[in-house]
């Protein structure tokens, strides 16, 4: 049965190869242990994680207002190429010695890398559990910037025919603001330890586009509201599918209580309409939110102790052409103090995207305070690899990407209990 449950998940998230979004890494918790929450999915926000973890037979309920996080990424040397190509022209606008065609050119080419690009993704949830279901909201927003170079008008010059105030280099901007209105439910089958859950969802879609002109773009006039201008709105239902396997429930022998989840999010990968902008530009008329499939495996060596890790089965495409996305993610959970009223978990983590050689590991790390039934939790992740927004390097150097996540939350229930009686 559950290989047949599988191929289903892959058929389901296979059938479109047209995507457009990353993973987004839902409330602190998840975030602090590398991005990982299939196996670990509880609470409220196992809606998103996992559906199935509603059914765990020592889960959560309770309430999360919200859980946020944010996270911004640099790929290739697009910043860099960027900035130097803007300082360079303003630098022929007022004929200085920068500027030169080798100049103009190098800009252009570290510009136009393949995989070169810039993405933001931000996601919040109000979620609320009671016994096996959830109800909840969730927008989730994703914004690309893919980079187009021209090598024709490099000149030195301003003012002819091939000079550098007539470069056509742009930011291609794409992405959309998709909030997921829905229900969740979960059963286990037979007391074996084996749930299953699914979400049933509204998702409203804003799809917005914009090209920018790096030459010679003007933020103070403008040139980024254009992005919120050109949207076109529209809605799709979508459908989520999980399992998962609490081992220990079926062999009692077994140490460390294992647990193995699966989990498809947007299985019949909705598509939403594009602005006219786009359809002008050459874009498709409609951007996919592309069916993702991912599995995850926990332990807990002690009941204050947890380790986890996740992978993303399908290689997930984004809003950077040429940029894809396949997350690898370990984590761990120490409660600091484990009583009944106070608890103090301190979590660690890293994780890679396998899909890009250049992607360095991105570290994670996040506490929380329980105290009662109230919950705080706080996240971060830092990659250690670095990027420049100058050719001059040095003091502009900067993560190549971070995030931050805060989640408050009302919470009931023993979360880390022993195998059923």
């Amino acid at each position: 049965m559950r290989n047949s449950i599988i191929a289903s998940f892959l058929s389901l998230a296979l059938a479109s190869s047209a995507g457009a979004t990353p993973w987004h890494d839902m409330g602190p918790r998840a975030m602090a242990m590398g991005g990982t929450g299939v196996a670990m999915a509880q609470g409220p926000l196992a809606a998103y994680w996992n559906p199935a973890g509603l059914a765990q037979m020592y889960g959560t309920s309770g309430l999360v207002v919200p859980a946020f996080g944010i996270r911004l990424e640099a790929t290739g040397r697009v910043l860099e190429g960027a900035n130097d190509l803007f300082k360079i022209t303003d630098a022929c606008a007022n004929l200085t010695a920068d500027c030169t065609t080798a100049n103009i050119t190098d800009a252009i080419t570290r510009f136009d890398e393949d995989g070169n690009g810039a993405m933001i993704d931000l996601g919040s949830s109000v979620a609320l559990k009671l016994w096996r279901g959830a109800i909840f909201v969730t927008p989730l927003a994703y914004i690309g910037a893919t980079p187009t170079g021209d090598l024709v008008n490099t000149g030195a010059c301003t003012g002819g025919a091939g000079c550098v105030d007539s470069n056509q280099s742009k930011l291609t901007l794409r992405g959309g603001v998709f909030t997921e209105i829905g229900f969740g439910y979960a059963h286990e089958i037979m007391e074996t330890g084996l749930t299953l859950g699914a979400n049933l969802k509204g998702i409203i879609g804003k799809v917005g586009f914009h090209e920018i002109s790096v030459a010679t773009v003007d933020a103070e006039n403008g040139e980024f509201d254009e992005f919120d201008t050109n949207t076109k709105s529209s809605f799709q239902p979508g459908v989520d599918v999980g399992l998962l396997w609490d081992i220990r429930e079926t062999f009692e022998s077994l140490p460390m209580r294992p647990r193995f989840g699966l989990v498809g999010r947007n299985l019949n990968s909705p598509k939403f309409k594009q602005p006219s902008q786009a359809v002008t530009a050459g874009q498709p008329d409609k951007l996919t939110l592309q069916g993702q499939i991912r599995a995850g495996l926990a332990l807990s060596p002690m009941k204050f102790w947890h380790l986890t890790s996740d992978l993303d089965v399908t290689e997930n495409l984004t809003l950077i052409d040429g940029y894809n996305t396949r997350y690898f993610g370990v984590g761990t959970e120490i409660n600091l103090i484990n009583s009944p009223r106070f608890n103090l978990p301190l979590r660690v983590g890293a994780k890679k995207n396998l899909s890009n050689t250049n992607s360095g590991v991105a570290y994670t790390a996040g506490v929380g305070l329980n105290f009662l039934h109230f919950h705080l939790d706080i996240a971060g992740q830092m990659s250690a690899n670095r990027t420049s927004t100058s050719s001059t390097g040095g003091s502009d150097d900067i993560p190549n990407n971070a995030a931050a996540s805060i989640q408050i939350g009302l919470l009931f229930g023993n979360k880390d209990e022993g195998v059923r009686d």
